[in-house]
């Protein structure tokens, strides 16, 4: 009895230090007009409508109005280090400080008049530290270093971007000698501090080849900006995946030696075939083997391009399979068998899934009203999606097929939506709430890659999977021939 008790003791003990409250008050000496948010950056794979799992979740944490109230503390749950953005608007200034917040961490965030802000209590000093030395993201630099877009060759750029690279370095090597780091601190600081200087460079250096003109590079001009990434990427402890830069890097430094294997073709819009999907992730699983989180980031990364991007199944069913024996527990094999079971289901002659949504005159509309006609949905991310180019579908068709809009923006109320669709010969604007794109998305399996689903006059369907094409829509114009009959 005595040794249960122990071990449950030990068990409790380990679980609160797991998880630990962490508290952080925003503050204002007086009213000020502006206003201040706290958003967590939680580098976790979560579904996302349209693209299928996202690698990180914006939490929005709190936002204050200090013309309304001048102090706010919030608190969140952390079993791990995580960064944070601290964001500020006000005065015609718009600045974003990131905050590296640990377990149990207390901390004040005083903001003065100026737009600047002093931090106190524990561990402040990493914030001191982000603050003065890193902005959001390496693009935030740009103007900072004179960056000019039409400006063809910025040299001067690149020289102030290896600078603050060695300022960073001296800077964090003073940092260490009166402070401690912890492991996630300091794999954070050197992922973003490595990867930002080569990206920047990178970018100059492809505008120089494209002479700013939308251009497809030379094989020889790709390999020189590939060997950038090969020659400079460095894998760095599993804590690293907490920079933006470094997460982008180590996908792009995996994918490199596929594409080389297996080029990337303009007919199928540049992305990658099943064999080459197959490729990368196994190059991933065998790269990585000492480094678990970042193995796993990847392979979950690939298993989802492979669930999402490429219309057929057997890649992602044998990716799967692998998947599964490798991570049993993974909260992601649930949501990737539901992805795959609903692909196999919208196969051509199969009854499309009938739903109900709103029309822009607030009358509901469902799928089966629209049967008599073959019928083009068209699944829409944003405002006026698609419509231009369809415009010469819809008028040579005009009599004869439905072009139904559905729109699944997500957080667009209906009255904002309305005002932007306009009515037309043989077209229907509809709008999804979130619960109905939700809907939308397990019987359809949305993909912001294949907008168009084209219907017989049945309702069964003709083809799902069919990508934006330009200038024409070649292949959804071919699955309406089809639909028709002629």
């Amino acid at each position: 009895m005595k040794k249960i008790t122990t071990l449950i003791f030990l068990l409790s003990s380990l679980l609160s230090f797991a998880q630990k409250t962490s508290t952080i008050t925003l503050t204002s000496g007086k009213p000020q007009q502006a206003i201040v948010s706290l958003v967590l950056e939680d580098v976790h794979f979560h579904p996302n409508l349209g693209i299928g799992l996202a690698d990180v979740k914006l939490e929005p944490l709190t936002m204050i109005n200090f013309q309304e109230k001048t102090t706010e503390k919030v608190s969140t749950a952390l079993n791990e280090p995580k960064i944070m953005r601290l964001q500020y608007s006000g005065g015609g200034v718009n600045k974003t400080w990131m905050l590296f917040v640990q377990p149990g961490d207390d901390l004040t965030a005083a903001f003065s008049e100026n737009a600047n802000v002093t931090f106190s209590g524990k561990n402040a000093n990493y914030q001191d530290f982000l603050k003065t030395y890193f902005l959001e993201n390496q693009y935030q630099y740009l103007p900072v270093f004179g960056y000019k877009p039409s400006q063809i060759d910025n040299k001067s750029v690149a020289q102030q971007s290896d600078s603050l690279q060695k300022i960073r370095q001296n800077a964090y090597a003073a940092f260490k000698t009166a402070n401690a780091p912890v492991p996630a601190f300091e794999a954070y600081v050197n992922a973003t501090t490595t990867t930002e200087p080569f990206v920047i460079h990178r970018l100059l250096q492809e505008k120089i080849m494209r002479r700013n003109r939308a251009k497809k590079l030379e094989p020889a001009q790709q390999k020189e900006l590939e060997d950038l990434t090969l020659n400079n990427f460095k894998i760095l402890p599993d804590e690293a995946l907490l920079s933006q830069s470094y997460r982008d890097e180590l996908r792009n430094w995996a994918l490199i030696p596929t594409t080389r294997k297996f080029p990337l073709d303009s007919a199928t819009r540049y992305e990658l075939s099943p064999q080459a999907i197959t490729d990368v992730y196994n190059f991933s699983k065998d790269k990585l083997q000492s480094h678990p989180k970042q193995q796993e980031y990847l392979l979950t990364y690939w298993l989802n391009y492979a669930a999402t991007a490429i219309p057929t199944l057997e890649t992602s069913q044998t990716l799967l399979t692998d998947y599964k024996a490798k991570y049993p527990k993974s909260e992601y094999t649930d949501y990737f068998t539901k992805l795959l079971a609903t692909k196999s289901k919208l196969t051509a002659g199969s009854a499309a899934p009938d739903f109900t949504l709103l029309g822009r005159d607030s009358v509901a509309v469902s799928l089966k009203q629209l049967e008599g006609k073959p019928t083009v949905l068209v699944f829409a991310f944003n405002i006026g999606a698609h419509e231009p180019t369809m415009k010469a579908l819809e008028t040579k068709y005009a009599d004869k097929v439905n072009f139904a809009y559905v729109t699944v923006i997500s957080g667009m109320p209906f009255s904002s939506w309305k005002p932007y669709t306009q009515a037309r010969n043989g077209v229907k604007h509809l709008w999804a709430s979130e619960e109905s794109a939700e809907l939308l998305k397990q019987n359809y399996a949305v993909d912001i890659r294949y907008p168009f689903v084209v219907l017989d006059s049945s309702g069964k369907i003709v083809d799902r999977w069919i990508p934006q094409e330009f200038p024409n829509n070649k292949t959804l114009e071919k699955d309406i021939i089809k639909a028709t009959g002629k």
